[in-house]
């Protein structure tokens, strides 16, 4: 685990809905990596027929996403003049798509969410 700086301070949380591999964390966290596959189907009615297509037939599930290298030279100076970050309230609809809601520090984060609409 690292060292934080600075704490978080929330006095209440109100989040309606949580779902499609997405969470709510409390506390500090060293790394965090969350995907999602959606395949959308979108019909005039409500009809299910059990097996829909398959992820590996669309290219943007197979595609990997580049992620550049960070090259420049990046120097930071924090002063952190209060240390808590203090919140009265968090009201919030829905969280969804490999999305994180968190109170507390991450070191780290990679949050992946492919959608395909038919």
């Amino acid at each position: 685990m690292f060292k934080s700086n600075r704490s978080s301070i929330v006095n209440q949380v109100k989040i309606n809905d949580i779902f499609y591999a997405s969470s709510f964390n409390i506390g500090d966290s060293s790394y965090i990596n969350a995907f999602a596959k959606v395949f959308a189907v979108q019909r005039e009615q409500e009809l299910f027929y059990g097996f829909e297509a398959d992820y590996e037939d669309f290219a943007n599930f197979k595609e990997p996403i580049p992620l550049p290298p960070i090259t420049e030279k990046l120097q930071f100076n924090r002063f952190n003049a209060n240390p808590t970050i203090h919140v009265s309230k968090v009201r919030i609809i829905g969280i969804s798509k490999s999305s994180i809601f968190q109170i507390g520090n991450t070191k780290r984060a990679y949050l992946e969410a492919r959608v395909h609409h038919t």
